[in-house]
């Protein structure tokens, strides 16, 4: 009776796999062009204000009422995000009794 420990790993098969059809002049993208596939998921997107570099003993002496100097200018545009990576800038505007975003930069797209 042989041991399982002392079996050898198959060796590896080589397969051929059926070559995909090109998208018709719509490039290589993998959904073929097809972006409704993709419209719904849902995504989530951050607005970044600004920053600031500071203590851990200034950070413990905040109060109410403290402010915190941020590394940009009031008319400067504001970053949006995407998943950590800046893919939109813009100007805070109100909505109502909310905050919003005015998109005034995209990236250029290039090919």
């Amino acid at each position: 009776m042989s041991n399982p420990k002392d079996r050898q790993p198959a060796a590896p098969q080589l397969i051929d796999l059926p070559e995909l059809p090109a998208s018709a002049g719509r490039g290589d993208s993998l959904l073929g062009g097809n972006l409704d596939v993709i419209r719904n998921v849902q995504i989530r997107l951050t607005v970044q204000v600004g920053e600031v570099q500071t203590t851990v003993g200034d950070l413990m002496a905040l109060r109410n009422d403290s402010v915190l100097k941020l590394d940009r200018l009031v008319d400067e545009p504001v970053d949006v995000l995407l998943d950590g990576a800046v893919i939109a800038r813009g100007q805070l505007v109100a909505v109502g009794d909310d905050f919003g975003v005015r998109i005034t930069e995209l990236p250029k797209l290039g090919k």
